[in-house]
């Protein structure tokens, strides 16, 4: 349906006279498993497609769209589009959608016992995550499950390419683990998503998150001072994702609110860390064959070993610069206007594990898990982030569990120092490939 909906549109739009046009649709088919104390409360399932519609006018541009139930609905997208786009005021810097549409050879986008799921297996999944923190530790408890299983097929064209099409699948699991003992209650999550069950194992997902709720029970505050920290791949990734991904993605640049313009070549952060950006990648939910424009997703470097090597495009920023897209073109949805955005975000392992860092340590917090670090400042690269489980270590050995207190400091002053690193030990999850992060100086807000 799909392949033909994106057709009819295209055609149409050809036939309204327009300029340029691209249609982007997107079929998803999933299965939502929820649980809380109580037992699995809900099972449920749907379908839906959704479209959106690019029509450019001379140098007017606009993206309409949204849900669609058969093929002829694309047309009242599409003209709706055209008549918006002919009131618009024009846009100087546009030049054109993407004059060639390609996709790249990708592996493991497609999982069958995703696609055709036994629906009984992914809910005794969820009853075992629902009963097991409990046998793990008495002061433990699950709060909440979420199984989140999906299908998706997507189909993009242009004016100017043939219609690509592509199918992924994904799983996205997710629980909350309480403890309580003594009045003192603590939290803590984990989650799986990927598009396999290549490496899903929800007896270490609930394990892990019984561990870290039971051993930050009774946390308290540290005095405010200068520390040492150590981010775990998870708490790395809410970091890279809230201040460097923004800074790295070309219309922050173009419109002056990336810290890094202009510094392409020079040495920004530590030696140790390098950056990779790979919408190929096997394994992650951001690869994928093409990109949100029909662009091929590639690999490339974003800091090599601490150098800035460059940035990540769609057409419209690129073309702004005479260059050619980095194929990063993301949409929120697919009648978002597109805009650039990590596929999948690797950093390259340095040695040791997580217990190794940590032994390292003379004064500092090892963080399992921050909120706010969303509200920094990608702009001037300032961190603000407040722990909700941490352990203070001193010595190399953890202490007394901490909460509460809030991390700040500029990101490339914290990142740049010769001393950070980070382990030989890495995760996958999500749309990163990430080691935990030693940072040697960083200043807690505590009592």
């Amino acid at each position: 349906m799909i392949e033909n909906v994106v057709e009819r549109g295209i055609k149409l739009g050809r036939k309204l006279g327009v300029s340029e046009i691209e249609v982007y649709a997107i079929k998803r088919t999933g299965l939502d498993i929820v649980g809380t104390i109580r037992g699995v409360e809900r099972v449920s399932s749907g379908e839906r497609v959704d479209v959106g519609v690019r029509v450019v006018i001379g140098k007017k541009a606009t993206v309409q769209g949204g849900l669609v139930s058969r093929v002829e609905d694309v047309d009242t997208i599409v003209e709706t589009a055209v008549k918006i786009a002919s009131t618009l005021p024009e846009d100087p810097q546009w030049i054109s959608l993407p004059r060639s549409l390609g996709k790249s050879q990708v592996e493991g986008l497609v999982d069958p016992r995703i696609r055709e799921p036994d629906i009984e297996y992914f809910i005794e999944i969820a009853q075992f995550l629902l009963k097991k923190a409990g046998e793990i530790d008495k002061r433990a408890f699950t709060s909440s499950v979420s199984v989140h299983i999906t299908t998706a097929e997507r189909a993009i064209g242009n004016s100017y390419g043939e219609t690509l099409r592509e199918e992924s699948t994904e799983l996205d699991v997710f629980v909350s683990v309480k403890a309580v003992e003594a009045g003192e209650e603590s939290g803590y999550y984990d989650a799986y998503s990927a598009p396999t069950l290549a490496r899903f194992n929800p007896e270490e997902m609930i394990s892990k998150a019984t561990e870290v709720a039971v051993k930050t029970l009774g946390a308290k505050r540290v005095d405010t001072g200068v520390y040492e920290l150590i981010l775990i791949p998870r708490v790395f990734a809410g970091v890279l994702q809230s201040l460097i991904v923004p800074a790295v993605c070309a219309d922050s640049v173009q419109k002056g609110r990336s810290p890094l313009k202009g510094r392409i070549g020079s040495q920004v952060i530590s030696e140790n860390l390098t950056m990779i950006d790979d919408g190929t990648y096997q394994g992650l939910t951001g690869t994928r064959g093409f990109d949100d424009e029909g662009v091929p997703t590639t690999r490339k470097s974003i800091f090599d070993r601490g150098t800035l090597k460059g940035f990540l495009y769609d057409t419209y920023t690129a073309l702004v610069e005479g260059r050619s897209s980095t194929g990063n073109a993301f949409r929120g949805t697919p009648y978002s206007t597109p805009s650039p955005w990590i596929s999948n975000l690797i950093v390259e392992s340095g040695r040791g594990d997580l217990s190794d860092l940590v032994r390292d340590v003379r004064k500092g917090v090892v963080v399992y898990s921050t909120i706010g670090e969303w509200l920094s400042n990608p702009v001037s690269g300032l961190l603000n982030a407040t722990i909700t489980n941490g352990m203070y270590v001193e010595n190399g050995e953890e202490k007394f569990p901490v909460r509460g207190v809030v991390i700040s400091g500029n990101i490339y002053e914290v990142l740049k120092p010769a001393d950070v690193r980070v382990s030989g030990e890495v995760e996958s999850f999500g749309r990163y490939v990430l080691p935990a992060n030693y940072i040697p100086k960083i200043v807690i807000a505590g009592k």
